[in-house]
């Protein structure tokens, strides 16, 4: 049993390891602490624009005497689609507690817990001249096999003057925040900025 046990741990380790070193090019981790007055990300995370789907790992470690549940929400204009899971142990060795997400509430967080929180964020379209998200009676425009959408005749046509100068402004921009919110006093408890930057420039920073 006890060798057993020494097999499932190191599996958990390398597993926990790999995890650690890979990195997905539409991806970003920020490590944060949840504090009863209100904690912040160590530093925001960088994603770059252009891309169709984006992933947010957000470690945090609870801050005693903090207890009890937490909402998280993705905030920023405009709305993106997104969609929040809580990661387990690939291996449970027992060894810590896992707390419960049900929607997008933690429940039952105590002090000392940690919590590995993925975000996984689908923005709108956004037109390329003009910046605004898509809606209903949007032109659709194909370049270089792909589609484009415009509010507009106006920002189509200038588009077509010069499609390569426009081509990877389409990506969601500007900031975003992960917040947590503790539900019974409805005060955050930690905050997490999540910045859009241009196509391909996302700072390393973002991912450690």
């Amino acid at each position: 049993m006890k060798a057993k046990s020494i097999v499932f741990f190191l599996l958990a380790l390398a597993a926990s390891f790999l995890a650690a070193t890979y990195r997905w090019g539409d991806s970003a981790h920020s490590i944060g602490l949840i504090r009863t007055s209100g904690g912040e990300a160590r530093h925001p995370a960088f994603l770059g624009s252009g891309e169709d789907s984006y992933t947010l790992i957000a470690t945090a470690t609870v801050v005693p005497p903090y207890r009890g549940d937490v909402r998280v929400v993705l905030e920023g204009e405009p709305v993106m689609d997104h969609r929040i899971s809580l990661s387990g142990p690939i291996v449970d060795l027992g060894i810590r507690r896992n707390p419960e997400l049900r929607g997008n509430i933690i429940r039952g967080l105590q002090p000392m817990d940690r919590i590995a929180l993925w975000v996984e964020m689908k923005p709108p379209p956004i037109d390329p001249i003009c910046g605004m998200s898509y809606t209903d009676g949007f032109l659709e425009v194909s370049y270089a096999g792909r589609p484009y959408y415009f509010c507009s005749e106006a920002c189509a046509e200038a588009f077509s003057k010069d499609p390569d100068r426009y081509k990877n402004n389409d990506g969601a921009r500007g900031k975003y925040t992960v917040a947590f919110y503790d539900t019974k006093t409805g005060r955050p408890v930690l905050n997490v900025p999540v910045l859009f930057t241009g196509k391909g420039d996302a700072k390393d920073a973002g991912h450690h």
